[in-house]
């Protein structure tokens, strides 16, 4: 396959600058609901994509079919869209130089799941679900949903680069629905890596159980949380929720583009000294990790917050080439027949000097926020989140549960109200998929952090 790859790109025409993506990405979805197997499927979605650069304008085609006539067709759709589109444009692309990269990289973990049998995995899932109907008879329903994907990405470049990855990157979803007196809670307990098996050593399944199980019932009596502007702690799982959703968002160049809230706030201050803020694919476990993006492009720690001050904007080769920067290795595709967008891997805050008791010290009242569950922001910053877990903090303890908390804001406010961050640093959002027009698998997180937001219960 890289052979004929190669050949489209040594074939090109004079003038023409050409990518050429091979992506196979196998997935296996296992999921029981309530004793029962409730699916298993296998889907292999494989191609190529071709994406080019002709007079200033981008042209783009896809197939399936892996002949060489098939691909060699393709390429032409793509130039050819690619001129009929530079008749048209009045601001021509270009692109930012980059070292080229030759090498193969892979990433199973140390416990391939081809490893495994289906017949393991599909025990393993009925024996968890089982687990959580055991646990208590509150419990009313159940779901684990084990979910397997397999990714062999052949990339390359007609600027040198011809880069191999092979990764999964499984996750898995354990849920308890818990029932009393005609109230009902759900919990679900979430984890995911890029890796194999060792997903369930590091989070054995028996546990995620366990925490949903728990969780369901004890939010059955758990209060709302109070109203109003509060202190707060978030847990790394937060903070990743706020720097990919409401930060990371607005610094990725085609949102700059088109006018988000940071468009003219570079090298100004936008957040606590305390506060440095990257976006990176080299955490080998992370859900994000990426050491090439589908550009060809050598993936590079991007700094965009340091020390408060707003350093850098996540960027293709072509917004990179207008600001005169170096691309990161920011261009991402779900699968071969959708074009690379300007996509996030790991985004994440520095670890601080603070220990978890420490950054409880000095609220008298507030509340210690866990995981999230859901959430939306725009270009603005401005966020709502919904937390699944989380206590009040009196005195400097942690106290109750509460439920239904929402938090909402302004994130920079958020960021700027940071007096605290922890030593404890965490990249634990690896179950996340962003959903920028194609999902994609990133992570996040960081050392937790002590700021003020407004908090309500629903």
């Amino acid at each position: 396959m890289k052979d004929l790859l190669q050949k489209l790109i040594d074939t090109r025409p004079d003038g023409v600058y050409m990518e050429v993506r091979y992506h196979q990405r196998e997935q296996t979805d296992i999921i029981v609901r309530n004793g029962k197997l409730e699916k298993t499927v296998y889907d292999d979605h494989t191609g190529v994509g071709v994406r080019v650069l002709v007079d200033g304008a981008f042209g783009f085609a896809s197939t399936s079919s892996l002949t060489k006539e098939s691909l060699t067709k393709t390429a032409e759709e793509a130039i050819s869209a690619a001129k009929n589109l530079s008749r048209k444009i009045k601001i021509k692309n270009h692109l930012a130089p980059i070292k080229p990269i030759v090498d193969h990289f892979k990433n199973l973990g140390s416990d391939p799941l081809q490893n495994h049998s289906i017949n393991e995995k599909i025990s393993l899932i009925m024996n968890t679900d089982k687990m959580i109907h055991q646990s208590d008879e509150r419990i009313k329903g159940s779901m684990v949903h084990f979910r397997e994907p397999f990714n062999h990405r052949i990339i390359l470049n007609s600027d040198g680069s011809n880069a191999e990855i092979i990764d999964t990157r499984p996750d898995v979803f354990v849920q308890a629905i818990a029932s009393e007196n005609g109230k009902n809670m759900a919990f679900t307990a979430v984890a995911g890596i890029t890796g194999g098996w060792e997903i369930y050593t590091k989070t054995p399944p028996d546990k995620l159980a366990q925490k949903a199980v728990d969780m369901s019932i004890s939010l059955l009596s758990a209060p709302l949380a109070k109203g109003g502007r509060q202190a707060i702690v978030m847990k790394p799982d937060v903070v990743g929720f706020i720097c990919h959703e409401a930060i990371g968002h607005t610094v990725e160049s085609d949102f700059v583009e088109a006018g988000s809230v940071v468009k003219d706030k570079l090298n100004q201050k936008v957040a606590s000294e305390l506060v440095t803020m990257l976006d990176s694919g080299k955490q080998k476990e992370a859900a994000g990790w990426l050491p090439v993006d589908d550009a060809g492009v050598e993936c590079k720690d991007v700094k965009i917050i340091e020390n408060g001050i707003m350093r850098s904007f996540l960027h293709s080769r072509s917004t990179a080439y207008e600001l005169n920067v170096e691309p990161g290795g920011n261009e991402r595709a779900f699968e071969f027949n959708l074009e690379p967008l300007i996509r996030m891997r790991n985004t994440y805050l520095e670890p601080g000097d603070y220990t978890d008791e420490e950054l409880l010290e000095g609220i008298d009242f507030g509340y210690l926020l866990g995981v999230p569950q859901s959430g939306q922001a725009d270009s603005t910053a401005e966020f709502m989140f919904t937390v699944n877990e989380a206590y009040e903090i009196r005195k400097g303890e942690i106290g109750k549960l509460v439920k239904n908390i929402t938090l909402t804001g302004d994130a920079f406010e958020v960021l700027s109200t940071i007096d605290a961050i922890g030593k404890n640093w965490q990249l634990n959002s690896g179950s996340d998929f962003c959903y920028k027009w194609q999902p994609i698998k990133v992570d996040g997180g960081g050392g937790a952090v002590r700021t003020k937001a407004i908090v309500s219960g629903e």
